[in-house]
């Protein structure tokens, strides 16, 4: 069995996981809205489940990425999965796409486990995994790390699974 990061932080790490309702929204997420995603009900309820887990790991980093995911559910048309349409990411799409206007990029999303016919992975549960999922090709966003705003990253092409 493989695991991601997040499994390791989550498994052993000597995190506490306390939850964290009672914090307040980080006022940077909530300069991105309203997030422009389209959401089919699979990946709205897959993230949701990020987001808890996020929650439940307790810590700044993952308390900062469930606000995002929150904001992303809370703004997102949803749909049910087979109307999702051509050119939007979802969370098994192949999707190129540029940080900065930089060189285009090309990864294969997935939510929990690794699509193992590829070797260009992203996760759904980063922060730049959150920020693609529910775009539109040519549609762009902000991208965040655990700390302030990196820039943008613009969808350049999606390919369906």
């Amino acid at each position: 069995m493989r695991y991601t990061s997040q499994d390791r932080l989550r498994n052993g790490a000597g995190l506490i996981a306390r939850q964290h309702d009672h914090l307040p929204a980080f006022r940077d997420i909530s300069t991105l809205r309203p997030i422009r995603a389209r959401l089919g009900t699979y990946d709205y309820w897959q993230l949701n489940e990020h987001r808890r887990r996020f929650q439940a790991i307790g810590t700044e980093p993952f308390l900062r990425l469930a606000q995002l995911i929150r904001a992303k559910m809370a703004d997102a048309e949803v749909v049910n999965t087979s109307d999702v349409g051509a050119g939007v990411v979802t969370g098994e799409s192949r999707v190129s796409f540029a940080i900065e206007a930089g060189r285009p990029q090309t990864r294969t999303l997935y939510h929990w486990t690794y699509p193992e016919h590829d070797r260009s992975r992203l996760a759904v549960g980063t922060y730049l995994g959150v920020t693609l999922i529910g775009l539109r090709v040519g549609q762009g966003m902000a991208l965040l790390d655990s700390d302030d705003v990196l820039g943008s990253v613009q969808v350049l092409a999606v390919q369906d699974p």
